[in-house]
């Protein structure tokens, strides 16, 4: 019998467009019912962004943030991986970096990007290093988790049939990760590119967050609304383009067992 995906309904496409449309929806009616200067409406929005699009003023903040946010999201996820998959190894790992993790989960954020700009300076490797260190705690729990509940017996299977180390991985334990690493790698990353403005509202002369920073102190709604979802609308992209195809391309195995039952 075959087992229907989630997204092989005929209404799946228009289901998505509508949660679009209600969330443009939303903004028309809040646009109306509250002042121009407290909520401008969406075209008034896009005309700002278009202004700032020919000025090229918006390409050069926005590539700003989007850099650090990547550095920061390629480290963190090499690190916390590692880490992750440690911890759900080795229970003396575990308990070695039990109080590391909990003191990473627990503490202000805000706390860490002030500490980094006091410790390296005003500087990009400031807002990276405290961008790393935000989002690692929330991979490592996640790949530890994920690695707890591999499936040890087909990994004795492998090794009793002879395979190699770097075969078991691959083919067995890899597979058995990857929703964990591929969840974690979609939270984690909207979580740095929220983080990042706060990193260049307090310390940094460029990116977004020092947009909406300056819009701010000029109490330009507008403005606040324009880099904001302009910010939206690109991890949205990136989301939907990039970790959706590796997220179906990770999990290609599992259409062709819910095809064959």
């Amino acid at each position: 019998m075959r087992i229907p995906s989630p997204g092989s309904t005929a209404l799946a496409p228009w289901t998505i467009v509508g949660s679009y449309a209600s969330i443009l929806v939303a903004w028309i009616v809040a646009a109306t019912l509250l002042p121009s200067e407290l909520m401008p409406g969406p075209i008034e929005t896009m005309r700002f962004v278009v202004r700032q699009i020919e000025r090229g003023v918006l390409w050069m903040h926005l590539w700003a943030t989007a850099r650090r946010v990547l550095i920061a999201f390629a480290a963190g996820l090499s690190i916390g991986v590692v880490v992750g998959a440690a911890m759900g190894l080795s229970r003396l790992v575990d308990r070695l970096l039990q109080g590391w993790l909990i003191a990473g989960l627990t503490v202000p954020r805000i706390l860490l990007f002030v500490m980094s700009y006091l410790i390296f300076g005003l500087s990009d490797t400031a807002a990276i290093a405290a961008l790393i260190v935000t989002i690692i705690p929330t991979i490592v729990v996640q790949v530890r988790e994920g690695t707890r509940a591999i499936d040890h017996k087909l990994v004795e299977m492998a090794r009793a049939y002879h395979r190699p180390r770097t075969t078991i991985w691959r083919q067995v334990v890899l597979p058995q990760l990857m929703p964990y690493i591929v969840g974690t790698a979609r939270s984690s990353l909207s979580l740095a590119w929220k983080m990042v403005v706060l990193a260049e509202l307090l310390g940094r002369t460029n990116g977004v967050g020092y947009q909406i920073s300056f819009y701010f102190q000029m109490f330009d709604m507008v403005g606040i609304l324009g880099y904001g979802v302009t910010m939206m609308i690109v991890l949205a992209i990136v989301d939907l383009v990039l970790l959706g195809r590796w997220q179906r391309r990770a999990f290609r195995w599992r259409a062709t067992v819910g095809a064959d039952a």
